[in-house]
């Protein structure tokens, strides 16, 4: 049962009831003078946590997470410094039914129960401070995941459909990244791959101004892990560079600005990634150690919330995202894979894809007794800023050339794209336990045709420990600017996910049980056909059943428990790539009121290969981590310092790596990583 002080923040559909306002600043200004008051103490520090579990992501009206159609991960930003994550990257990994990969250039993705590990575009919609930043282009971008945590406040995941609510690319999951804004903070770090990271928090708000301006800066520089790269696909006695270090060198900055005043809001982003290409675009080991890859993200956006009367408000926005990647001197091969006779006939290709959103929405909300209804438009349209690609070949031999010539870019200046949307859901709260949610998104394209997102979902809250919920969901993909830029059909279809979940949550003051059980239908999978005629199209169907339970744990205040099982099974052939379990462990330990350790452990089981790979199963990974905090005490209170080794068992780690490539795998970590972080925060 949940104690007095809990229950009075109790949350009822998402409404908070009465708080006893100078009984919280009470507890808040307190002392420990007493174990009763370190009890209590203790309760409010989890009732608060609580609190930062509301969400408007699943809904877009406020709830707690436990209580929303599906299921979402929240974690916010005392969890993930005490579980000892470095980088977005790392925490995504720990969510159930979550995989984290990257590609042979080492681009970086996500992909969520074993959906699209095959392929290389986007199918997580990734939101960064509710603003959609995807690229047409690829589905994807290249900036989002590497954001450090000390620019998070929290961090929410969806798994499963997210298209009624949030449209294209929520087909597998919706990722929103919140950043922080926590008054005046400092933190620099350093690790034993000869990387370096500073980051700076600053809120300025005037009193009597009106007015509130947030700055979130952040830098990183890494050399890279040195890792040996294996044989790579070069032929016989061909001239290559492998076995050899990959180009694994990284920078990465990040400029986050946001204003308030009144009922006005403003955001400014700028994102940037720079990176080698690691394992080569055509799996051929880059000569040098440099960075090729730049990744740009930009965006920008203004709006306003009004009150048309009580019970009824409404927020419009005006917003423009622009993604940029530009390779300068991308390595395609030696000189000998194209004819040519010596190195410095290598070939290299040079490449901008530059792509721009500008969308406008419109969104009303009524708040009622028994309904609260939401509705939103939306116009959005994309134009191609500029896309090309130069190459050293001659454009009529293929022979290598002297000059850099232009060659096709995989995207046509002319692919523009528009859309508009309309949204429409209605949250009834039949009772006091009992809400059912319906919804129903279109979506119009200019060169696709309309598509129909729905939604039905029920949540019973039985009682304080038992909620129970049910959901079916479609959700799509509509294809990517590459994708139908590339197209050997006619027409390629928008990919459909439709999923029935069911799920139950046992909650108690120090126990938190998730289930979840759900059966999925994919169907018109995208795929590239690697075969003569060379492009994309839509590839069949296929269904998977999966499970996941997740457990949240308190002993004596001291020990935490987090942790989540994923099982998973594929009719017929299943999906390369997708591992029929994962198993994610986290287990902290207070080791004095101000110090903690923390061991991180995420074990993927073996997974199938592509059909025609003789490589047999890819193996089971397992990474284990191990990470120290300390908050100083007394005066030096505003300080803490954070260490730890990463892949402490020092094993060698690997991505799968397709067919025909390299004759082992992608290794991403080859041994152990020390790493420390000095924090001030005022």
């Amino acid at each position: 049962a949940k104690t007095p002080l809990e229950s009075k923040l109790y949350c009822m559909n998402g409404r908070l009831t009465s708080i006893p306002l100078i009984a919280l600043l009470a507890t808040l200004a307190a002392g420990p003078a007493s174990a009763q008051e370190n009890t209590e103490a203790d309760e409010l520090g989890q009732l608060l946590e609580l609190l930062n579990q509301q969400t408007t992501l699943a809904t877009q009206t406020r709830l707690n997470a436990d209580f929303v159609p599906g299921m979402i991960s929240v974690l916010n930003a005392e969890q993930l410094r005490r579980r000892g994550f470095r980088t977005l990257w790392q925490a995504l990994d720990s969510l159930p039914g979550v995989i984290t990969l990257l590609n042979e250039t080492g681009r970086r993705n996500v992909f969520v129960r074993g959906i699209g590990e095959q392929f290389d575009s986007g199918k997580v919609k990734l939101l960064l401070n509710g603003e959609a930043i995807n690229a047409s282009a690829s589905a994807t971008t290249g900036t989002l995941l590497e954001t450090p945590i000390d620019q998070i406040e929290r961090v929410e995941f969806i798994r499963g459909p997210g298209s009624a609510v949030h449209g294209e690319f929520a087909y597998a999951g919706v990722l929103n990244v919140i950043t922080a804004k926590r008054g005046e903070e400092y933190s620099a770090g350093l690790d034993t791959n000869d990387s370096v990271n500073f980051s700076l928090l600053r809120d300025f708000a005037p009193d009597g101004e009106g007015y509130r301006i947030g700055l979130n800066l952040a830098a990183s520089q890494s050399d890279g892990e040195d890792i040996d790269s294996g044989r790579d696909r070069t032929v016989g006695t061909m001239r290559g560079f492998a076995p050899g270090p990959i180009n694994n060198p990284q920078d990465f900055f990040s400029a986050i600005v946001d204003f308030e005043a009144g009922d006005w809001h403003a955001l400014l982003q700028l994102q940037q990634g720079r990176r080698g290409d690691y394992f080569g675009s055509n799996n051929l080991l880059p000569p040098d150690e440099q960075t090729v890859i730049t990744d740009s993200l930009l965006s920008a956006m203004i709006g306003q919330d009004f009150a048309v009367r009580d019970g009824l408000i409404g927020k419009w926005s005006l917003s423009a995202v622009e993604n940029d990647t530009e390779k300068d001197g991308l390595f395609l091969g030696v000189a000998e894979v194209f004819g040519g006779f010596s190195g410095d006939d290598d070939i290299t290709a040079n490449s901008r894809l530059k792509e721009r959103r500008v969308e406008g929405k419109l969104s009303l909300r009524h708040d009622g007794p028994e309904h609260k209804l939401f509705a939103e438009l939306s116009i959005a349209d994309v134009s191609v800023q500029q896309s090309e690609t130069t190459i050293n070949l001659d454009p009529i031999t293929n022979l290598p050339a002297t000059t850099q010539n232009e060659f096709p870019a995989p995207v046509d200046t002319s692919q523009d794209r528009s859309s508009s949307s309309l949204v429409l859901q209605d949250e009834y709260r039949i009772d006091d336990t009992l809400t059912l949610t319906s919804g129903l998104r279109w979506d119009d394209y200019e060169d696709i045709g309309h598509h129909l997102s729905p939604r039905i979902a029920l949540v019973w809250r039985y009682s304080d420990e038992h909620v129970f919920k049910a959901q079916l969901a479609r959700a799509f993909r509509p294809p990517s600017l590459i994708e139908t830029g590339g197209s050997i059909e006619p027409t390629i279809d928008p990919e459909i996910n439709d999923t029935l979940e069911f799920g139950y949550i046992y909650q108690r003051h120090d126990l938190v049980l998730r289930n979840t059980l759900y059966f999925t239908w994919l169907d018109d999978l995208i795929v590239f056909q690697d075969t003569v005629p060379f492009g994309y199209r839509n590839s069949g169907s296929e269904e998977l059943t999966g499970y996941e339970l997740e457990l949240e744990r308190t002993l004596d205040s001291r020990w935490e428990i987090v942790g989540s099982l994923s099982l998973q099974d594929y009719a017929d052939a299943g999906l390369p790539g997708a591992p029929p379990w994962m198993l994610k462990l986290g287990v902290g330990y207070q080791l004095m009121p101000l110090t903690r350790i923390y061991l991180q452990l995420n074990s993927i089981g073996s997974r199938d290969r592509e059909d025609g790979d003789s490589r047999g199963d890819f193996d089971q990974t397992t990474q284990l981590d191990l990470s120290f905090s300390r908050q100083m005490p007394g005066a030096a209170a505003n300080y803490s310092y954070h260490l730890g080794i990463m892949n402490l068992l020092d094993e060698r780690l690997e991505y799968p790596s397709p067919a025909d490539t390299y004759a082992g795998d992608y290794p991403y970590r080859d041994g152990a990583t020390l790493w420390f972080q000095f924090r001030y925060q005022r």
